[in-house]
């Protein structure tokens, strides 16, 4: 219990850490920032996975693995998509907050995202 107590205030002071350190930086170009946080969140998981091992938590550890596994295939994704698209990541930032199609429709909605720029 005090192990999982003490692994939980050190994520707070991590997560402050990382508030900080973003929030200083001016970043040049979006994708830029967009993978800096990814591979923050990443780093960031892998962290966790680590503890879960640590602890014995094999069942959150898998969890925390398969979750990152699909970030890492999503991010990649996006990054075709921005790569592709002569909208960059202001393509995928629209995308992403289009509601109306599902994971099934990805080119309608990169053309919808497209004809909004």
């Amino acid at each position: 219990m005090k192990e999982e107590i003490r692994g939980s205030a050190f994520s707070a002071q991590e997560e402050i850490k990382l508030f900080k350190k973003a929030k200083d930086v001016t970043w040049r170009f979006n994708g830029n920032r967009v993978q800096f946080e990814f591979n923050e969140d990443t780093a960031g998981s892998l962290k966790q996975i680590d503890w879960s091992i640590e602890h014995g938590k094999t069942g959150y550890g898998r969890e925390l693995i398969a979750e990152t596994l699909t970030n890492i295939l999503k991010q990649s994704k996006l990054i075709r998509i921005a790569d592709t698209s002569d909208g960059g990541w202001d393509t995928v930032k629209l995308y992403e907050s289009n509601p109306v199609a599902s994971d099934n429709e990805d080119e309608a909605k990169i053309n919808i995202a497209e004809k909004k720029q």
